[in-house]
């Protein structure tokens, strides 16, 4: 909704219009409407209220005091103060007056005082009595015979108090009215004003249309002081703004945006265009905005500045409407603009800037998920118009870095680096990012540029000799060991060099030597290193008594050797004598020997080579502890298990915690089916916690040879995850089969929602089941006396009562055997009763007519027994047809290791045996009568994977076979296994 500009004002120059008008009264400066106001009150002090002259005297009176106001408050606007010239009491003032002159004054005399005093009342913001007054003169307008000029106004001025007070139907009624007069004053305020209530009654096209008729005839755009009518070149600025806000409540099109042109006066026609385009695009119009702001570029006066900011704003526009192509050309256009244009206004300047900069970064947001050319152009753009904004330069290195566009990245950074507007610690910085980039792009031509560019620009630095370092392993990466030997050779003589890149340049120029076979500079650098580097001196000393054995090094170590090459330096070495051999010696050959032969997979020879570094005195104990960890290893990959608990039993690993070792030894004398309690205990009194820690008291409980006291001693801890303890729990009374020993864990509130409770608890209900079976199936017919037979009846009955609340019982368990069970009981005796019962010999001395009453009640009583009979047999057939909870059954039987399977085997037996077939039944016969795996089966799958040890096929069959009868921690140790080999991991 909007209210109008101009009524306050206006108001006030009409009041004083009007005052003139209606009372005649001559223009007075301030001075003068003081003087006559105290002379004025000085005479009515000394006049009697009956004089004749009394009430002229107060209207006068009252009209000064009006116009004084309204001069006042002409002041108070001027220097923005409220009430500092006292117009609120001026006006009070001549209100009071003119209240009480209506009483005395005649009837055709009041228009214009109520008329006056209505606009006091406005003025004052007594809005509601100023309407009531309105009202008033319009009510009484011919009764009292009011001029028809203030009838007229006071429509208008109706009107405008009901417009702001958002009552725009009633407001538009009364300026229609008001507009019949062809002397009415301000008729274009009021036209305005009415296009106003049309536009906020939904009534646009009447709106557009009234607007656009005031405008056809600009001239009429007036407005009524003291001194006539005027055009009034700012109303009809807002008259065109306003045009341009209606027509945006629309679609615009090409013939809106011609007619808008079309309205706007020549001086003000560049920024009311703009505005326009402004508003279209805030009310989401993207294309029309851009249409407008085209036009706009039009304009021939365009200053290099305002021509800028239309570049920005076109390329806001496009951008918004997902034109992203062109908004990239248009910020290009803006960009260029900038840098052609001379900044007279450096905050415009620097707000243009940050425009441009939001859109960059708003661009950014918007594809930040997938950044595209489109975003990197943008970023090139804004850093070449703005090269002195880092934080934008190494956004646009970081896109570019990102998009893989490595070399635009390094040429942001170099932006940087090569600015004038940076400091050296900022150029370093560039320099940095930029050897960052390069490296990251993995592209040796740009690694090797970036490298060079940061030795010419930076300061010899720490920084320096790193990057020298870099550009050394760049060659060495290369495989340019000549150059790479050289380069690397001069850092690690460099003395003023880091001490650590110094060592690691030598050991790499030995490496890049060692790769060349070029044992003659190989022996005379590492003797040169072993007197540089003193604490290095017995390692490079070794490498240069070793030069001798780089023949067999070589070819043990390169990945190219050929399987025939590597068997020929194996057996060689396997002849060579030792006697004389040094330690070190030594020990490198059954190094290379151990490489040659886990290269070959020759695991004897593997085995013995590490035994021999083992027991060769000068070997240093970390490496015999890595060699026994191999060794470990090995029997590992070879499944046998104790003599790799053997093995480890000799390892003293200080970085190995206590704790996991004992968790270690314990698992391996589990697998090789030793004794692994000691090392379990250990492990947990060393403090091992979380899941293995659990993982052992488990391993304890199913170990012990009373495991019911020792789930209860370890329960405490399990309980901290209730299905380890549920599957503890399971296996201990598969083995001892009492649930009196296991009650108080059964009871635990962890157990309350785990299923060994119920499975447990359901085979005292099975034992239940089965004896009420075996005493209704006892159960005889007695018909050799009526009293026997009326007895047997009833005990018949009572039993099937009590198998009805059996199968109640079964339902409520969810138990699907118990259910099956209960309905073939109801199903089985309820039939059998009503056989039994027609079967009943009949009682004799019974006429022809007595026998059939007899054999029709006989049937009616057994009809109920026989539909619960067929009812429980059709629920039967169900079960056996689609019940999923014995497809679940038959799957976990499938899966159940042996112990498990000796329960669930009794369940399975008690269904099979009942009658009835169908898909579920069979699934259950199939589960139940499906072989499990032989231990020879067990045996061979074990031999394939020591055979094999990094075929999955072979681990993941093994792993089966685990499952169902072997070891209860081979299936977990297997997936650990197949985890490493996937990973790509050695074993």
């Amino acid at each position: 909704m909007k209210t109008p500009k101009h009524i306050l004002f206006l108001n006030v120059v009409l009041a004083g219009v009007l005052l003139s008008n209606s009372v005649h009264a001559e223009k007075m400066n301030n001075d003068t409407q003081d003087l006559v106001i105290k002379k004025m009150d000085r005479v009515l002090d000394l006049m009697d209220r009956k004089d004749p002259s009394w009430i002229p005297t107060q209207q006068r009176l009252a009209d000064v005091l009006a116009e004084r106001a309204r001069t006042r408050f002409m002041q108070e606007v001027e220097a923005n103060c409220d009430n500092c010239k006292g117009s609120k009491d001026d006006r009070q003032r001549a209100i009071k007056i003119y209240e009480t002159l209506l009483s005395e004054v005649k009837i055709n005399e009041h228009g214009p005082i109520l008329f006056q005093l209505a606009h006091l009342y406005e003025m004052a913001g007594q809005q509601d009595q100023a309407i009531s007054l309105f009202e008033r003169i319009i009510k009484e307008a011919k009764a009292k015979s009011i001029d028809a000029g203030i009838v007229s106004r006071s429509h208008a001025s109706l009107g405008d108090l009901l417009f702001q007070k958002g009552r725009f139907k009633d407001a538009k009624d009364h300026y229609v009215i008001a507009l019949k007069d062809k002397n009415l004053e301000n008729k274009a305020l009021a036209i305005y004003n009415m296009a106003w209530c049309d536009f906020n009654t939904d009534k646009l096209s009447s709106a557009i249309s009234t607007l656009e008729g005031l405008l056809k005839e600009p001239t009429k755009i007036t407005k009524d002081t003291e001194t006539g009518s005027n055009y009034d070149p700012v109303f009809h600025t807002d008259i065109v703004r306003d045009l341009g806000t209606f027509y945006a409540r629309k679609d615009i099109t090409t013939k809106e945006i011609s007619t808008y042109e079309g309205f706007t006066p020549k001086e003000k026609r560049k920024e009311l265009i703009l505005n326009f385009a402004q508003e279209a695009d805030r009310v989401g119009q993207k294309q029309a905005a851009h249409q407008i702001l085209t036009r706009y570029m039009e304009q021939p006066d365009l200053t290099k500045q305002e021509r800028l900011e239309a570049f920005v704003r076109l390329a806001q526009v496009n951008y918004d409407r997902g034109e992203t192509n062109q908004s990239t050309q248009d910020f290009a256009k803006a960009a260029a603009a900038f840098k052609n244009t001379d900044c007279d206004d450096s905050s415009k300047c620097e707000e243009l800037k940050k425009t441009m900069k939001r859109y960059v970064t708003e661009l950014h947001r918007s594809k930040k998920v997938k950044p595209d050319l489109d975003l990197l152009n943008a970023y090139a753009i804004y850093a070449e118009t703005f090269p002195s904004d880092k934080e934008m330069i190494q956004r646009g290195a970081q896109v570019a870095t990102d998009m893989g566009k490595y070399p635009i990245a390094i040429q942001f950074h170099r932006m940087i680096s090569d600015g004038r507007s940076y400091s050296t610690k900022e150029k370093n910085e560039a320099l940095l990012n930029e050897v960052a980039v390069a490296e990251k792009s993995q592209d040796p031509k740009l690694q090797k540029d970036s490298y060079a560019f940061f030795l010419k620009k930076s300061s010899k630095d720490e920084k320096y000799f790193e990057v020298r370092y870099q550009q050394a392993y760049l060659l060495y990466q290369q495989k340019q060991l000549k150059d790479a030997a050289k380069l690397f050779d001069e850092l690690a003589r460099d003395k003023d060099g880091k001490a650590e890149l110094r060592k690691k340049s030598a050991d790499l120029a030995l490496d890049s030597l060692a790769q060349l076979k070029d044992d003659e500079n190989l022996q005379e650098y590492a003797a040169d290193y072993a007197e540089i580097f003193p604490a290095h001196q017995a390692e490079f000393a070794s490498v240069a008594r070793k030069a001798l054995m780089n023949q067999v090094a070589t070819v043990a170590n390169n990945p190219k050797s050929t399987k025939s090459e590597l068997k020929s330096v194996m057996k060689t070495v396997l002849k060579t004598k030792l006697d004389g051999a040094k330690s070190d010696e030594r020990i490198l050959i059954f190094t290379n020997l151990s490489i040659i032969a886990k290269k070959l997979g020759e695991d004897e020879v593997y085995a013995k080579s590490l035994y021999a570094l083992i027991n060769t005195p000068d070997t240093p104990e970390a490496k015999k502890q890595q060699y026994l960890e191999q060794l470990v290893g090995y029997y590992e990959r070879k499944l046998d298990f104790k003599n790799a608990y053997n093995v480890a039993l000799k390892m003293e690993n200080s970085k190995v915690a206590p704790k996991e070792m004992a968790f270690r030894l314990g698992t391996l004398a589990d697998l090789a089916d030793l004794n692994p309690e000691k090392h379990y205990k250990q492990a947990l009194d060393l403090g091992i916690t979380g899941e293995r820690a659990l993982i052992i008291r488990s391993r304890l409980v199913l170990l012990s040879g009373n495991p019911a006291k020792e789930l209860k001693l370890q329960s405490g801890e399990l309980r901290n995850r209730p299905a380890l303890l549920n599957e503890t729990t399971l296996l201990v009374y598969a083995k001892t089969g009492s649930k009196a020993g296991i009650q108080s864990v059964l009871e635990m509130k962890e157990m309350r929602r785990q299923s060994a409770v119920q499975f447990i608890n359901k085979q005292e209900f099975y034992g239940k089941l089965t004896g009420f079976q075996e005493q209704i199936a006892k159960a005889k017919m007695d018909d050799s006396s009526d009293k026997l037979m009326q007895k047997s009846i009833q005990q018949r009955m009572k039993l099937l009562g009590k198998a009805d609340e059996t199968l109640s019982e079964a339902v409520r368990s969810k138990d699907i055997t118990a259910q099956l069970v209960a309905l073939n009981i109801v199903a089985t005796e309820n039939t059998r009763f009503v056989k039994d019962l027609s079967g009943t010999a009949m009682p004799k001395g019974l006429t022809a007519g007595q026998q059939r009453q007899y054999v029709d009640a006989l049937k009616a009583k057994s009809k109920p027994f026989l539909v619960k009979s067929k009812t429980a047999s059709a629920k039967m057939q169900d079960l056996w047809n689609s019940s999923q909870a014995l497809a679940q059954l038959a799957r976990e039987y499938r899966i159940a290791r042996p112990e498990i399977q000796k329960l669930l085997s009794r369940e399975m037996e008690m269904i099979e045996q009942l009658p009835g077939r169908g898909k579920m039944k069979t699934a259950l016969s199939e589960a139940l009568n499906s072989s499990a795996p032989s231990s020879g089966d067990l045996v061979s799958a074990r031999k394939s994977v020591a055979e094999h040890p990094e075929s999955i096929k072979d681990i993941e069959n093994l792993k089966m076979v685990e499952t169902k009868i072997g070891h209860p921690l081979m299936p977990s140790y297997l997936e650990a296994r197949l985890n490493s080999i996937q990973k790509g991991k050695s074993l």
